[in-house]
């Protein structure tokens, strides 16, 4: 009788073990997907640029060029593919993106609003070179690639 229930105690630990081990295996495997993924959009050329024409101490550097993919969310989170660190940026604050070969902004319901060109947008917005889009105290300029 002792001996079954030491064995049985062995196998709920091995079994224990197995499962462990399976589930580091595939964290790490899902991690380095991940990673490898992001590394290739990161080596992807950009189709535009937000350069920096203003900003503050803590900001984006003056003359910074912030690449572009089809889709960029913009705002001070660490997950937008263009973070902008200011104080009165939303977390997610707006979103440029290239639909039938023309750009658009649209700003999604931050509390101190996207500026183009000077104007408050409410809508969706289309967006030319040279363009200049205010996001808090940081004013990027829009320069399409093509």
């Amino acid at each position: 009788m002792e001996l079954t229930y030491q064995l049985a105690l062995w196998l709920v630990r091995l079994a224990f073990l197995i499962v462990l081990y399976l589930f580091l295996v595939r964290a790490f495997a899902s991690l380095w997907r991940a990673l490898r993924t992001e590394a290739e959009l990161a080596s992807r050329p950009a189709l535009a640029y937000l350069v920096v024409q203003r900003s503050h101490a803590h900001g984006p550097r003056v003359a910074e060029r912030l690449p572009l993919r089809t889709v960029s969310t913009l705002g001070r989170d660490a997950g937008n593919d263009v973070v902008v660190n200011d104080d009165a940026a939303s977390a997610r604050h707006a979103i440029v993106e290239l639909a039938d070969g023309v750009w658009w902004i649209e700003d999604q319901r931050s509390t101190n609003g996207t500026l183009l060109n000077g104007a408050r947008i409410g809508r969706r917005e289309r967006i030319r070179d040279g363009d200049v889009v205010d996001i808090g105290g940081v004013s990027l300029r829009f320069e399409s690639v093509a």
